[in-house]
């Protein structure tokens, strides 16, 4: 199950959708027709962390495919030595290499599009990044006639 303190990246894969299932069993079709649902680190999130240990892109594709599929996403993209140096949280002491980090951010790269996500520079000021959000969302919601 665990190696040296790891946990194998196909347990990874089944705990990480084990508990989107939970939340998710939770929020109805109706809401998810009808209401803003913002969550952090959705499918895309678990295909790019997995892909890049190795696990099959098709195999954590097909786990998650109960879930649906988000209308908009953003992928904020910073440098790996810049992800490590942002890492201040000790509540889960998560240590990640900016290799690791690296394989993940190309992971992320390479599925960008088939699951709805807008490149955002994440190495700009956060003030830049927030406003190239907020139109993002605006573009959105006008093309696809959505009330916000």
């Amino acid at each position: 199950m665990a190696k040296g303190g790891a946990l194998d990246p196909i347990l990874k894969a089944y705990l990480f959708a084990t508990d989107r299932y939970i939340r998710m069993k939770n929020i109805n079709q109706e809401d998810l027709k009808n209401k803003i649902m913002l969550f952090d680190r959705y499918v895309p999130s678990a295909l790019a962390y997995r892909m890049a240990e190795g696990v099959d892109k098709n195999w954590v594709t097909n786990i998650n495919s109960i879930f649906p599929k988000a209308d908009i996403g953003f992928f904020i993209d910073i440098t790996p030595n810049e992800s490590v140096n942002r890492n201040t949280d000790t509540k889960f002491n998560i240590k990640a290499t900016p290799e690791h980090l690296g394989k993940v951010r190309s992971a992320y790269l390479s599925i960008l599009d088939e699951n709805n996500l807008i490149y955002i520079n994440g190495m700009q000021p956060i003030e830049n990044i927030f406003c190239e959000v907020i139109e993002k969302i605006e573009e959105f919601r006008k093309k696809n006639e959505r009330r916000f």
